[in-house]
């Protein structure tokens, strides 16, 4: 009486085993699936697609921005000078609103670039402007813009450096 027991007691145990094994595979596979099916595509009207030179508005910044540079190793004080200009998404009926506030702030932005100059050295900026580094500056500055102003409607940052 004891064996039969004990058997069935291990028979008992082996189907809660498999049907637990059984419950999580199921599960599982239906988590794997579910997470590999692709996301939701936007609507058509928010899909980003590129602008024309026509659907861009430009905001040109005259005056020169000049930021002193983090010392580098010569010991040296040095200045940069850049100009700006950015790029604005002119399709959204929001455009105008926001070409006419980055023109109001234009003291906001200024401080924006002369806040990231001013951690680079003149070595820096010089690798920037010759091995086409200007791209990670550029975004640098597009990123903070957007942060500052809350907005995406800013879709591009042109920055000359002016050397003397």
């Amino acid at each position: 009486m004891g064996n039969k027991v004990m058997m069935i007691v291990i028979i008992a145990l082996l189907v809660v085993l498999i049907g637990a094994v059984g419950f999580v595979a199921v599960y599982g596979m239906r988590v794997l699936q579910e997470s590999s099916q692709p996301a939701e595509s936007p609507p058509a009207s928010s899909v980003a697609r590129p602008l024309s030179q026509r659907e861009i508005a430009l905001v040109k910044f005259t005056d020169r921005i000049t930021a002193n540079l983090k010392q580098g190793a010569d010991g040296r004080a040095r200045a940069a000078n850049v100009l700006l200009s950015l790029e604005i998404d002119n399709t959204d009926k929001e455009s105008e609103e926001i070409i006419a506030l980055l023109k109001d702030r234009e003291p906001v932005i200024r401080d924006i670039v002369f806040n990231i100059l001013r951690t680079m050295t003149m070595d820096e900026l010089v690798e920037v402007d010759a091995y086409d580094g200007i791209e990670e500056l550029k975004a640098r500055v597009l990123n903070a813009i957007k942060i500052e102003f809350a907005t995406n409607l800013i879709v591009n940052v042109r920055i000359e450096l002016l050397w003397q």
